[in-house]
């Protein structure tokens, strides 16, 4: 007996072992309270604004962020979801990716039963000695909202989508005002729904409190969406120091960071989302890597080996104990 509970011991030491050296050599770590820190190491190539897939990425070290359904003010809704979240500068812009499951791919506001996939990164105006309300700020705390909307990737990607798209079956005799944006109603009294120029798929917004999301005056954050698999990754960039009312960001500083997702194919929109608590985010001065990593297949390989050395651990101490 004493035999068998040595060697499951043995191999639970074992297992725990190894898992953290899976995790090490991922650079994965799990954002399970605010003690956790997303680094932005400094790019050692150019960072693609068209390319979340691109290689640079290999040398930011991953974070898994936890999200949870807004709860806390109607509408109410989205659900338990993990983000995970990397991060990159240049020594003039701070890049953000962030990578979610995601079945579908939901691209559509061209009906009033259709919703976008949509996910934002929030970030306090100004630093304080307390961190703001991660549901929208507070009013002497505000923050800082960069949301980008699949419906607008799509607009920029594949061209606006106007009445023809929406209702191919429609017809119309004649229109004498096509080109009159007073006839547009949502277009003349700018609808930001209804553009039809986009240059850029993120939305900049200010918030400071519930109920107060404004879009910002100045439009200056950057950025793709792609999904593949399943997946969703996003691109965020920004200038580190854009003016007055807007987040600010330094090499060798520190901020805070929180998440949000929003599941199309879920009806979710506005309140209803997944959300996370605010992180740490600091802005290192070393050289991210990108040369360097671990794959993927990788990780899994060496946990498949895990499991099996474990496994193996544990039949041995088994056949011991029969044995005795």
């Amino acid at each position: 007996m004493q035999s068998t509970t040595r060697w499951t011991v043995t191999a639970i030491i074992f297992a725990a072992l190894a898992t953290a050296i899976v995790l090490t050599l991922g650079d994965m770590r799990l954002a399970s309270s605010q003690t956790v820190t997303l680094v932005a190491k400094q790019a050692d190539a150019e960072v693609p604004l068209d390319d979340p897939f691109d290689g640079v990425w290999k040398g930011a070290g991953p974070i898994e962020a936890p999200l949870s359904g807004q709860l806390v003010i109607q509408p109410k809704g989205g659900g338990d979801r993990t983000v995970t979240a990397r991060a990159l500068h240049d020594n003039d812009r701070l890049y953000v990716l962030l990578e979610w499951q995601d079945d579908t791919e939901d691209l559509l506001v061209s009906s009033q039963t259709e919703f976008t996939d949509a996910v934002a990164v929030q970030f306090p105006v100004s630093e304080g000695e307390s961190v703001p309300s991660f549901c929208m700020g507070d009013p002497t705390a505000p923050v800082n909202v960069w949301q980008w909307k699949g419906a607008w990737q799509n607009d920029i990607d594949e061209g606006y989508v106007g009445i023809d798209d929406a209702y191919p079956n429609a017809l119309v005799d004649t229109y004498p005002f096509e080109d009159e944006d007073v006839f547009y109603p949502a277009r003349s009294a700018g609808n930001i729904f209804a553009q039809t120029d986009r240059t850029t798929p993120v939305d900049n917004l200010l918030a400071g409190s519930f109920g107060t999301l404004t879009q910002a005056d100045d439009q200056i954050v950057d950025g793709s969406g792609e999904w593949r698999d399943g997946s969703w990754r996003v691109l965020f960039a920004r200038d580190l120091d854009s003016g007055e009312g807007y987040s600010r960001f330094s090499v060798n500083e520190s901020t805070n960071v929180a998440f949000a997702v929003w599941d199309g194919a879920k009806n979710e929109r506005n309140g209803i989302k997944s959300v996370s608590q605010f992180l740490t985010l600091t802005l290192s001065d070393e050289i991210a890597d990108s040369g360097g990593g671990i794959e993927v297949w990788q990780i899994a390989l060496i946990a498949i080996g895990v499991a099996a050395l474990t496994g193996a651990l544990a039949f041995r101490g088994w056949q011991r104990s029969k044995q005795q």
